[in-house]
């Protein structure tokens, strides 16, 4: 099976060392009315979000430590595994290609270079919640370090010759591979806002260092290549492939775009597209368009004509 995903690479850190469980303090509270972590995305809805609490037990295993952060579809916690005594991390979302990726881990091709930079889940299971239909998947999985995009910001100087060689190995084993949706965002101080319904946490800051290997999770995005014929809107808007960006069919090649672009974003401290409507928070195609032209030039005129774009943004000469 050939797997294609939107995922972002984490580097992993030793497994914390046991000890009691401290949790935060119920009365430390964020001023009512406050926009935190999640709350600030732009399309945020409470409802779609399972009210996690500090000290809750899940699955009658799993008892919440601290919230790790969040993304634009799930929220991301620290949890003591009760009955192994060791620590796992459940994000709520994205059951479905983690199936899948398990039982290519344990059927096809265990000792691909790939699968040992996957973080693959530990358990999955169901809850009951206030969701839209009612329902909260749960994902535990081993812990690992910060972000590439923490780890960026903290070391700006670094170079990761580790990371980019891992990345293209995944590229050239078919395996797992591509940057992802929304990174953790800004771990800080553990405290909760009471000024809604559900509980509200801020991330827990964890361990800076540059030591390990980089593993890629969050698998929200992946997408199946194999047999396929894709079309959509994928990849996060900084990422975005040429076809992707002109509605045209891709396949595994867009992996290596997003990679070209990560490895310029990691030496130049900056992205090298930014297509983004800061006021209103939305992705501007024209505005993407031309920037991708600025830097490359225009694409090939029968590329072009392939596009259901190409009448709305170009003339019949491609300009």
């Amino acid at each position: 099976m050939r797997l294609l995903s939107g995922s972002s690479p984490r580097f992993t850190r030793p497994r914390l060392r046991q000890g009691p469980l401290t949790f935060c303090r119920p009365n430390h509270a964020m001023a009512e009315g406050e926009a935190i972590e999640e709350q600030s995305l732009p399309r945020y809805r409470e409802r779609r979000y399972y009210p996690v609490k500090i000290g809750e037990v899940f699955k009658d295993q799993y008892r919440v430590i601290a919230k790790l952060g969040y993304g634009a579809y799930s929220t991301v916690w620290l949890a003591w595994d009760q009955s192994q005594h060791t620590e796992s991390s459940p994000v709520l979302n994205e059951i479905n290609m983690l199936q899948r990726l398990k039982r290519f881990a344990d059927t096809e091709q265990r000792d691909l270079p790939g699968i040992g930079f996957t973080r693959l889940a530990d358990d999955m299971f169901e809850i009951d919640g206030a969701s839209i239909d009612g329902r909260h998947y749960c994902i535990a999985l081993r812990p690992e370090g910060q972000s590439m995009g923490v780890l960026q910001e903290t070391f700006p100087n670094a170079i990761l010759p580790k990371l980019l060689n891992v990345l293209m190995q995944l590229e050239d084993h078919r395996s797992l591979k591509e940057i992802g949706d929304q990174e953790l965002r800004n771990p800080s101080v553990l405290v909760t806002t009471t000024n809604g319904v559900a509980p509200v946490y801020r991330s827990r800051q964890t361990k800076l260092e540059l030591s390990g290997l980089p593993v890629l999770t969050d698998f929200g995005q992946m997408r199946l290549a194999e047999g396929q014929t894709n079309r959509e809107w994928w990849t996060p808007d900084l990422y975005r492939a040429p076809e992707v960006l002109l509605g045209l069919p891709w396949e595994y090649p867009v992996d290596v775009w997003s990679i070209g672009v990560m490895t310029l974003e990691l030496l130049e401290g900056k992205n090298l597209l930014d297509p983004i409507d800061r006021v209103n928070n939305q992705y501007v195609l024209p505005l993407a368009l031309a920037q991708y032209i600025g830097y490359l030039g225009p694409p090939p005129l029968e590329m072009l004509r392939k596009s259901p774009f190409f009448s709305t943004y170009f003339d019949e000469q491609g300009n």
